[in-house]
């Protein structure tokens, strides 16, 4: 039996790091053929992507995966759980046989615990009775696992980031009902939201960006391949989202953009207040964050509210099957699929008018051709997959 397997990518950028995670998964699995499913312009927290998606697909390639597969903005730009869920139905759909992804806890054992005590009523019965008193969403639930387990090293890595994730890949198998081995990596060196590096190889891609914002060197910590490409410029785009969202707020009235993905509780009010009180985009998020509007859920609702996505989307799965790029194996792969499975394959937008999906993924890439000032980006949604 051909052993495929599957991995869950933004590569924001893509960097040391993840070159190890990419070669290690291969060397425990040794599979016949490796496929990504990979955000296409914008990151699950909302962030900017650093490198558009036709530039790190064939990255991808060059660094062995077989398949690059889209996550499209309204199946990217979610809360974990949708997330999670939209990338595993993808790779399902696929036929993988493995599934790997880092964590900072690389103990399946533990992980299962882990998602088998979140899965329980009274999880959630203690996280609804923290909230009801005022706690925070993340704070409601470290104290609902306190009341569940007196293991420290689950407590501990509970609301890590990769592990937050490797919960929501796990969940998702067992919704799907996927016969997956999962196949968890210890991330190195580096964590998630280190701001700056502590290795003189290895850094987050947080702090790469950071080092981005801030005219730094910081090509030591990725692949020679990427020494000689063209990054987004991440201040340059935050001030075009930023006057984009002073524009929609000043042509859109409050009550229609109720109406849009994300907003929900007030936070529209909140995002009025303090649009005229800030000259930039991350004070802005700073200002409007508190408990119950956490940091990376402003970003998402800030850009769902530039494309003015309708609410409908929201809290719904959400998924589709386009091919960004193949290798020789991974198109010879492709040929062995179901029928249905390749009847149901994307690798052309040109004549597709009637998915939303597609449409919102569309304007998307356009929003970010315009803060990037890539215009040549765009055009490239029309173009068949990449291939070497």
């Amino acid at each position: 039996m051909k052993k495929i397997l599957g991995i869950v990518v933004e590569f924001n950028p893509l960097h040391n790091g993840h070159l190890y995670f990419i070669n290690e998964a291969k060397r425990i699995i040794n599979p016949d053929v490796t496929i990504a499913v990979m955000s296409s312009s914008f990151a699950m927290r909302g962030d900017v992507m650093v490198i558009d998606k036709f530039t790190r697909t064939k990255l991808m390639l060059e660094f062995g995966i077989d398949i690059v597969l889209e996550l499209p903005f309204i199946s990217a730009v979610q809360s974990t759980d949708y997330f999670c869920f939209n990338a595993i139905n993808i790779l399902n759909s696929f036929n993988i046989t493995h599934l790997a992804f880092g964590a900072e806890l690389a103990n399946l054992e533990k992980l299962r615990t882990l998602n088998y005590i979140i899965s329980q009523k009274s999880f959630q019965k203690y996280i609804k009775d923290s909230l009801d008193k005022g706690h925070s969403y993340p704070t409601s639930a470290l104290k609902a696992l306190k009341q569940l387990t007196n293991d420290q090293e689950l407590i501990e890595n509970f609301s890590l980031p990769n592990n937050t994730l490797a919960l929501g890949y796990l969940k998702a198998i067992d919704k799907l009902g996927g016969n997956i081995e999962v196949i968890p990596i210890k991330r190195i060196y580096a964590n998630y939201y280190d701001e700056i590096p502590t290795h003189s190889q290895i850094a987050s891609a947080n702090a790469i960006r950071n080092l981005m914002i801030e005219n730094k060197p910081f090509t030591q910590y990725l692949p020679e391949k990427l020494h000689n490409i063209s990054f987004a410029n991440l201040k340059l785009a935050e001030d075009n989202l930023f006057l984009l969202l002073k524009h929609t707020f000043n042509v859109v009235p409050l009550s229609k953009i109720k109406s849009f993905f994300g907003v929900n509780e007030g936070i529209e009010n909140r995002i009025a207040n303090f649009l005229d009180k800030t000259t930039n985009y991350q004070e802005l998020i700073s200002l409007i964050e508190t408990k119950r509007y956490p940091k990376n859920r402003i970003k998402r609702t800030l850009l769902h509210i530039i494309l003015q996505t309708p609410k409908q989307f929201e809290n719904q799965y959400h998924s589709y099957l386009r091919i960004l790029g193949f290798s020789k194996q991974g198109e010879k792969y492709i040929k062995t699929l179901p029928k249905e499975t390749k009847e149901k394959i994307v690798s052309n937008l040109k004549n597709i008018t009637n998915c939303d999906i597609i449409n919102i993924e569309l304007q998307a890439s356009k929003l970010y051709s315009l803060i990037t000032n890539n215009n040549s980006f765009y055009l490239n949604e029309f173009i068949g997959p990449i291939k070497i």
